[in-house]
């Protein structure tokens, strides 16, 4: 669709967009979630120590740090659009490559450069998607499409069960798959139009029917003037909020990595066989699925963005400390299942909210940085498991969870809620009632 008609598109327009868009999230959950199976698999097959597992699960969220804050920036100067065609093709390219690794530190380096592919998609599909749907459904339509990171999962998980058991290499094959989605960036290319928003806060928006947002989005370019992104979201009026934002996906995102990426290995280390690791994955996965619906319904209901977050990290808190202190299987399951409904809600809510809290001119970038501040605790979160699981046990990690998810609960009370509100106004910028 061309984008200059994109302000009187039909609901079905939408959908259909925000559909396509979507896909990626769904890409990056295949990518980022098979890696659990996979890592459970090379501990044998390149035997290395708990440790160099922790820094090989931390290495794709390195590189997911430099992918978020560049593609924001890039998004914000070139286009929602371009930054979705070449991220998308970066890391699914590396991730057959990374099929054809022969020992461990080939893999560490390649899932490196596919964690800045995967980080850039991630940075720009929010802010994207945030510009096109209607403000009274868009926090639905946003929590579902991060829900669709998920549904990635959930294929990986099922992929990882059938695919990695069943041969020496099998895990190979399971990075095959996972990187066949770089085709779907023909799709991108030619049926995704570009954001009316970002057009026209660039001055690129000349149809005569142009909408009231794409009105204060250029009003909103025209006041930040020529100022690097960078620095406007560090300015007087974005400053504090940068810091909460900031502050929250930290923590988030340690705790959510930790336990996405060595939750497979740490139940093989219980006594679990590989398969039925796998198969309790896999049914996390469904339940974290549940949770990204389930918050984004929610969350455009009278409750609110803010109260809802509040809840699901103060639950999220107490389901960690069950999982501390599980011993059999079926409890290991119930607060496993119940700790990735809560994270992965969790997501769902933040990747609507962040954008929200920007103007158009720096929201990718507002986005990106929050989200990569927050992959710096997504690095240290495997990388801390392997460094103490040994010592700690099981048990003690997801204690310390606990405590970490306390903090957010406290940075998410100042930020401003905006659900149901015109996400280009001015107050964005100026608001007296909120960081």
């Amino acid at each position: 669709m061309n984008s200059r008609l994109l302000d009187s598109a039909s609901v079905n327009d939408r959908r259909k967009i925000w559909l396509l868009a979507s896909m990626g999230f769904l890409f990056e959950g295949l990518d980022l979630t098979i890696v659990g199976g996979v890592l459970a698999a090379l501990l044998v097959v390149f035997h290395i120590s708990d440790s160099f597992a922790g820094l090989i699960g931390s290495t794709a969220l390195a590189g997911y740090v430099i992918g978020v804050a560049f593609a924001g920036w890039a998004g914000d100067r070139f286009g929602r659009k371009f930054v979705m065609q070449y991220t998308l093709l970066t890391f699914c390219i590396i991730t057959i490559l990374a099929a054809f690794s022969w020992n461990a530190g080939v893999f560490a380096t390649l899932r490196f450069l596919t964690g800045i592919g995967v980080g850039g998609e991630s940075a720009i599909i929010t802010p994207y998607l945030a510009e096109i749907m209607p403000a009274k459904t868009r926090g639905r339509f946003l929590g579902i499409a991060d829900a669709m990171f998920t549904v990635g999962a959930v294929v990986a998980s099922v992929l990882s069960l059938i695919i990695i058991p069943a041969a020496p290499w099998g895990w190979r094959l399971a990075l095959i798959i996972a990187g066949l989605p770089a085709a779907y960036v023909l799709v991108i290319r030619r049926k995704l139009p570009e954001s009316p928003l970002w057009l026209a806060s660039k001055g690129k928006a000349d149809h005569s029917d142009t909408t009231h947002d794409a009105t204060s989005a250029k009003q909103d370019g025209l006041a930040l003037g020529g100022k690097s992104s960078l620095l406007v979201i560090w300015g007087p009026d974005l400053a504090g909020r940068t810091i909460l934002l900031w502050i929250t996906w930290f923590f988030i995102e340690l705790v959510y990595y930790g336990f996405l990426v060595w939750i497979p290995s740490m139940l093989v280390k219980r006594g679990f066989t590989l398969t039925k690791s796998l198969e309790y994955s896999f049914f996390m996965n469904l339940a974290a699925l549940a949770g990204g619906v389930i918050a984004s319904m929610i969350q455009d209901t009278r409750l609110g963005r803010k109260t809802t977050i509040i809840l699901f990290f103060i639950l999220a808190g107490i389901s960690s400390f069950f999982f501390s202190k599980a011993t059999d299987g079926g409890e290991i399951l119930a607060a496993g299942c119940g700790l990735s409904f809560l994270l992965n809600g969790l997501f769902s809510m933040l990747y609507t909210f962040t954008p929200e809290q920007y103007p158009t001119r720096v929201r990718a970038t507002g986005q990106g940085f929050a989200s990569a501040f927050g992959h710096i605790g997504g690095t240290i979160g495997p990388l801390l498991i392997g460094l103490t699981l040994a010592d700690l046990g099981m048990g003690g990690v997801f204690g310390l969870f606990t405590l970490f998810l306390i903090v957010p609960i406290f940075t998410t009370l100042f930020l401003k809620e905006m659900a149901g509100k015109e996400i280009a106004d001015s107050d964005v910028i100026n608001s007296s009632t909120a960081l």
